[in-house]
């Protein structure tokens, strides 16, 4: 963590004195190792041809149309016509408390591994100077949740300090925030109240090398710091979820033997880390920065999307829920890993690099939920019901993913072939028209995997409305949605390159397809 922070401090400080911000960064490769002819990839290396997807037309809203929407504006959810003229950028995110429920069910943006002044490297490592939490720090993180309008924020503080502090304090509370109260009558997660009305649910946990456990509802002892299938049910007793992080850097045939609840399946550092990136990556250490520095430095170039030099996916940790999804069932989330300690060096829309606001607004987990009570959030996320969004991208609208035989099955969850047919259905989203855009409207590509012992099949490609298939057999099946992001080119400035450059947008859950 702090090499990778020294790494790129030092890189921005030369950009700033030598004017590299004036370098046009190339687009970074974004492929998943399969192609838009089908071909399947996989440990065994064997092909497959995907079959022909059947598709369901989907509206679309009309590009000369008119309109005053912007992030700021309540509801909508795609009810509105994008506008005329591109809309200024925002630092926020379209509010989706009023959009239409899925099935009964109510999405809510998460964002899980999240770290405060109660994690000793957080805050440019001195998160409690003098022994005093740092209040500057704590507003910062406070506005990185509030201005995005996120939901849920799950925290992963490192042991020191978290472990020493009495459980009530890591919730965060100040000013008029209120605590949640659990069966017992005691705290255990808290209401940070926005200066907008907008709440934020602030769930505590613990990030070590061995575990996350997320939204403990006390505190556990002599168990952060082992990775063993007794820990993890130790913090499961404790209310927690069974969770781990930087999973691209974990032995799978070990986590199998934990009794996980859910597995980090995006991990940011894993794209910026020198280190993560050449020993599980296969990738240069510092390449990227190049292509990322610019959009901090340039005049012209939206900093908040510099995702888009840096953002691919993290084919170990997709193996890792491929390969365990054969015989257990799991949950996956993005791990935003915020610390706000790394770029210090202040962009030019007057915000540090690494703020947690523009962190918070890359990317964050959609929990599809009854309500918005910790205990339905845990209990959706125990059921897999969460899906990953790169909204920094763009908000998509209308995004589904599940099966139907004897019964709906959503996604995250096991279902066996044995009693009836099972028919997989997908909807690619559209792009919200409060998202910021220019006239050019984007083009997406859904993929349809299925992931059996040692081997990914390309299953279907399509690039609009909804696809129909039974499911062939039992295996992981899960749905990638990537975006050519040409609405975005109002805010490349030098670097119009970007706007043809498809990136990830969307990974579903999984669906646990059994004999």
């Amino acid at each position: 963590m702090r090499k990778w922070a020294s790494i790129v401090s030092g890189a921005l400080l030369i950009g700033a004195c030598n004017g590299s911000g004036n370098e046009t960064g190339a687009a970074s490769e974004t492929s998943t190792g399969t192609s838009s002819t089908g071909t399947t990839t996989g440990t065994t290396g064997t092909t497959a041809l995907p079959t022909e997807p059947t598709t369901a037309p989907t509206t679309t809203a009309d590009e000369t149309s008119t309109s005053s929407g912007t992030t700021g504006v309540e509801g909508g959810c795609g009810e509105t016509s994008p506008p005329a003229e591109p809309i200024a950028w925002d630092k926020g995110q379209p509010d989706i408390s009023g959009c239409a429920t899925i099935r009964g069910l109510r999405e809510v943006r998460a964002i899980m591994h999240l770290h405060s002044h109660h994690s000793h490297d957080a805050c440019d490592g001195d998160p409690q100077p003098g022994g005093v939490p740092d209040e500057d720090c704590l507003a910062d993180l406070r506005e990185g949740l509030c201005t995005p309008r996120i939901d849920v924020a799950m925290l992963s503080d490192h042991p020191v300090h978290a472990s020493e502090a009495a459980y009530e304090e890591l919730l965060l509370m100040r000013g008029m925030d209120e605590p949640i109260l659990g069966d017992g009558g005691t705290p255990i997660a808290s209401w940070l109240k926005c200066p907008d009305g907008h709440k934020v649910m602030v769930m505590p946990g613990i990030e070590s090398g061995e575990m996350m456990p997320f939204g403990l509802e006390k505190h556990v002892t002599d168990v952060y710091g082992t990775s063993s299938p007794a820990a993890f049910a130790a913090i499961k007793e404790a209310g927690a979820l069974a969770w781990v992080a930087h999973t691209e850097g974990r032995d799978v045939a070990e986590l199998a033997t934990l009794g996980l609840d859910g597995i980090e399946f995006y991990q940011l550092h894993a794209n910026l880390d020198p280190d993560i990136r050449m020993e599980y990556l296969g990738l240069p250490g510092n390449d990227y920065l190049a292509a990322v520095i610019p959009f901090f430095l340039t005049e012209g170039r939206q900093p908040d999307l510099a995702t888009l030099g840096f953002l691919l996916p993290n084919e170990p940790s997709i193996v890792a829920l491929e390969t365990l999804g054969q015989t257990q069932r799991l949950t996956i989330s993005a791990g935003t890993d915020a610390h706000q300690n790394v770029f210090t060096t202040i962009a030019t829309d007057g915000e540090r690099g690494d703020s947690y606001r523009r962190m918070i607004r890359w990317f964050n987990n959609r929990i599809r939920t009854t309500e918005l009570t910790p205990q339905a959030i845990k209990a959706a996320l125990r059921a897999g019901n969460n899906h990953i969004v790169f909204e920094s991208l763009g908000t998509p609208v209308g995004f589904d993913f599940h099966a139907e035989g004897a019964e709906v099955v959503e996604m995250g969850a096991e279902v066996s072939l044995a009693g009836a047919p099972l028919t997989l259905r997908a909807t690619l989203p559209t792009l919200d028209p409060r998202s910021p855009q220019g006239a050019t409207a984007p083009t997406t590509r859904g993929v349809l995997y299925r992931a059996t012992e040692g081997q990914r099949e390309e299953l279907m490609t399509w690039s609009s409305g909804q696809i129909e298939l039974e499911a062939p057999g039992p295996g992981v099946y899960r749905v990638e949605v990537w975006i050519t992001p040409k609405h975005l080119l109002p805010y490349l400035g030098d670097a119009p390159e970007y706007a043809d450059s498809e990136a990830p947008w969307v990974y579903s859950g999984a669906l646990f397809v059994r004999p």
